[in-house]
């Protein structure tokens, strides 16, 4: 029992921080797994031509893809130099092109001014942060007034997605957001959407 304890917890940390040749296999897991979630997240963001994008944590680039065909600007920070690496393989047309930026980061230090985006969304990442509540802080202070925030949460990490969402909705509401949906969704394994404004 313990030794598949560990084994669970050493592959959810690759799923947090893909490293090596494990990491690499966890990157293209992810990006066949995830696809449909991907397309219903960019699909709930509604983004138009004016959105200058960030996703926190965007793996293997799949969202970010996504996203690009509709923004006029995405970019994104991961903390896996493999995830970097394979996402902007993924998306070399669109960053050879400038429309796309990526780069090795964390939510708890954005490398972005002040109300450089329009949009911001994390996809099954939020429960890696080491810093949750300085991450939020940082999402605040990077997006414009009126900008919109996403959050994807997972089922299966932690408590149960209702109280995640509880949680996640308190911790929004006291950093300045105004939470104006939540939805509870079944891919993968289910979860819920979370989508907040900035005032």
């Amino acid at each position: 029992m313990r030794s598949e304890s560990r084994e669970s917890s050493g592959l959810d940390r690759q799923f947090g921080h893909p490293q090596g040749l494990l990491g690499r296999l966890v990157g293209h897991a992810m990006a066949l797994e995830h696809r449909a979630l991907h397309r219903a997240v960019v699909e709930r963001l509604g983004l138009t031509g004016d959105d200058r994008v960030l996703e926190i944590g965007f793996g293997p680039g799949t969202a970010v893809q996504l996203a690009a065909l509709r923004a006029a600007h995405v970019s994104g920070v991961d903390l896996s130099r493999e995830m970097v690496r394979q996402a902007l393989r993924r998306n070399r047309r669109s960053v050879h092109a400038g429309r796309v930026d990526l780069q090795e980061g964390t939510a708890s230090r954005l490398p972005y001014p002040d109300g450089s985006f329009t949009v911001a969304y994390e996809v099954n990442s939020f429960h890696h942060w080491d810093e949750q509540v300085q991450g939020l802080r940082e999402i605040h202070r990077v997006l414009g007034s009126g900008g919109r925030a996403m959050f994807t949460l997972r089922s299966g990490h932690g408590d149960a997605t209702p109280s995640e969402v509880e949680d996640i909705v308190r911790l929004l509401t006291v950093h300045g957001f105004e939470v104006f949906a939540t939805e509870m969704h079944h891919f993968e394994h289910g979860g819920a959407f979370v989508l907040a404004r900035r005032p």
